[in-house]
């Protein structure tokens, strides 16, 4: 009870913030990256779309247009390596920030060249009001059943992925070095991808971070994976470790971090537990690959 009524507190509060058409500025921090081209995946018009600021975090919703945008490396720090970052958000909203482009800054920061998948998601209310009541409406349903798949969502990845390798050269890229991470509802995109797509194969790697415990992961290669969650997560608490012992059935390259700490969506965002140091140790094991 005490997290619902935190949870619409900070609803509150973001309903009475104003939305924005276009992205605010992420780049206050100063960080060794450059905040590159943003390539349109599927010509459609903008529509809708609105990014709003919550949870200390921003979020951008009612998205037609999928884009990908590229993070590059300064001063000649590139490692000719790439990954491919897929924000989470329920297909509500995709969680920009937290599980994007602060990710994506970290990884050039290390010599990556990074690209943030913004892909279509489901329609939302456009008021911040309408979101709220939506978003109130579905927030004690996780782990208590299965976030239905969205293909478009799995195709802007798709898209994504063929956009990285077919352009390698042109961003000084080892197209045998191209990588992916999903948060939640982009772990399961990742997940969709890798059974159901012949693109899959162009992956050098993968990480699913706080994905659906639930999925066994049916058809498709294995790259090697990296895989973080929180043990208070619902999803975990729901699946446990079905899809990890599934995924060890058929490969041994597996990395699992099972956090004390940090519950769903920890991202970018420090708790105070030891889930902050996801990013370091999938940096490390990005290292190794």
């Amino acid at each position: 009870m005490r997290k619902t009524l935190a949870f619409l507190i900070a609803l509150l509060a973001f309903a009475a913030a104003p939305a924005r058409a276009q992205a605010p500025d992420l780049s206050a921090d100063p960080v060794p990256a450059v905040r590159g081209e943003e390539i349109v995946l599927n010509n459609v018009p903008v529509g809708g779309e609105v990014w709003n600021r919550v949870f200390g975090q921003v979020w951008a919703r009612n998205v037609q247009r999928s884009t990908l945008t590229v993070i590059r490396p300064k001063n000649g720090r590139a490692n000719g390596k790439a990954v491919i970052v897929v924000p989470g958000g329920g297909y509500m909203f995709v969680s920009i920030d937290s599980e994007g482009f602060r990710v994506a800054d970290r990884l050039a920061a290390e010599g990556y060249t990074a690209f943030v998948l913004k892909y279509r998601v489901n329609p939302t209310p456009p008021t911040p009001e309408g979101f709220m009541a939506d978003m109130a409406s579905k927030f004690g349903q996780l782990g208590k059943g299965e976030l239905a798949d969205l293909p478009p969502a799995v195709d802007d990845l798709t898209a994504a992925i063929s956009v990285v390798s077919s352009r390698a050269a042109e961003w000084k890229i080892d197209p045998k070095e191209i990588g992916a991470i999903g948060f939640s509802a982009g772990s399961r995109t990742l997940i969709r991808l890798i059974e159901q797509k012949k693109e899959a194969a162009l992956l050098d790697h993968a990480a699913l971070i706080y994905p659906p415990m639930t999925q066994t992961v049916t058809g498709g290669p294995r790259p090697p994976l990296f895989l973080a969650i929180a043990a208070g997560d619902p999803l975990f608490k729901q699946g446990g470790l079905k899809l990890v012992d599934n995924w060890l059935k058929e490969s041994n390259a597996v990395e699992f971090h099972l956090y004390y700490g940090g519950e769903h969506g920890f991202g970018m965002m420090p708790k105070g537990t030891t889930s902050d140091h996801w990013i370091d140790q999938y940096i490390n094991w990005l290292a190794v690959q």
